[in-house]
């Protein structure tokens, strides 16, 4: 299975992956043939790319850290209480507490997986997707980090939820194709604080899940919102949603910008450590979310192209890949003749 921008594919290609909508409806299948049509589609909605099985591709394994019907039930879940139906208080907990045991089980039960995925979301329903990408990562992270099962499930239902306080906002504030006004600006920074006093209010969650929505926009240096805490002050459950929230939204394209490619996103990360992010947390992250994820195109800087076959925890930079014009394998960490060879940039 490789990645491919929606510009690379072509007819009678085969899907390596199943596409949903925000609400978690399947719209197309894994091993689906495209035709015109369906690429035109997927470029309708606003994918950057999509996941295609091919012969280059069969010996690539890219490895999903939760299975596909749980991420389906969780933007099921974050889709309903964002635009507010009519299931009660109470059955709505009881769904957000069975998907986070279901989301905290398959990523334990997986070991020692990297996160390693291009996302595959939509621009209408970044919301949705956001919110589902942010519990899976913060999740991996804090396994990683050494919480037990019963804080994980405090930080998946508090990462799953961070910004369940947008649902207040007008919609022209959130989906703006402008630079915000200074008083847009003001009422959009207050999201996180009515998402705390929302989940107070109407739900039985534990204090540590409303506390990880509510200053998930605060910074390691005491620079952040609504509170302005610093360091160890600031909840360790939104440490880690901060971290897992502004690298995906950097992934995503925006009204105001496109996305960047993870490993700018990464580079940023590790740029902002110790002001925005606290030090143990970026040394997680960077062993254990991958700069050049699997399955991505690399321009190599002896000119090559080659797709990721396999990364590294802690050779982030040295990945195992396979040359598209040979078909080669080349193992930038051990291969003592590739040891001038370094990825000068990824293809999305």
């Amino acid at each position: 299975m490789r990645y491919l921008p929606i510009a690379g594919l072509k007819e009678q290609m085969a899907l390596g992956q199943d596409i949903f909508d925000g609400e978690g409806r399947m719209l197309l299948a894994k091993h689906q043939i495209l035709d015109n049509d369906y690429i035109l589609n997927l470029q309708s909605m606003g994918l950057q790319g999509v996941y295609i099985d091919d012969e280059f591709s069969e010996e690539i394994e890219v490895e999903q850290i939760i299975k596909p019907g749980i991420r389906r039930q969780a933007l099921k879940t974050v889709h309903t209480l964002f635009i507010e139906e009519e299931d009660a208080e109470d059955a709505r907990e009881w769904k957000i507490r069975k998907l986070v045991m279901d989301v905290v089980e398959n990523i334990v039960s997986h070991g020692d997986v990297m996160y390693n995925m291009m996302d595959l979301k939509n621009y209408d329903d970044y919301t949705f997707f956001h919110s589902v990408n942010v519990a899976i990562l913060s999740v991996v992270l804090g396994a990683r980090y050494g919480m037990d099962v019963q804080e994980l499930r405090i930080l998946a239902a508090g990462a799953l939820l961070h910004d369940i306080g947008k649902r207040f906002l007008e919609i022209d504030i959130l989906n703006a194709r402008r630079p915000l006004t200074e008083e847009e600006r003001h009422i959009m920074l207050q999201h996180s604080k009515l998402g705390y006093e929302f989940l107070r209010e109407r739900y039985d969650f534990p204090e540590e899940v409303c506390l990880g929505v509510l200053e998930h926009h605060e910074c390691y240096n005491g620079e952040g919102y609504p509170l302005r805490k610093s360091g160890e002050e600031i909840s360790i459950y939104a440490r880690i949603i901060k971290m897992a929230d502004v690298y995906d939204a950097m992934l995503s394209k925006r009204p105001y910008r496109n996305a960047l490619p993870p490993s700018d996103a990464v580079e940023y990360i590790m740029a902002m450590c110790g002001s925005e992010f606290d030090p143990q947390l970026v040394d997680v992250f960077v062993k254990w979310v991958a700069v050049y994820p699997a399955g991505c195109e690399v321009v190599l800087s002896d000119g090559r192209h080659a797709v990721v076959a396999k990364n590294f925890q802690n050779f982030a930079l040295r990945p195992v890949v396979k040359l598209i014009e040979s078909g080669e394998m080349l193992d930038l960490k051990e291969d003592k003749d590739a040891r001038n060879i370094t990825i000068k940039s990824i293809v999305v």
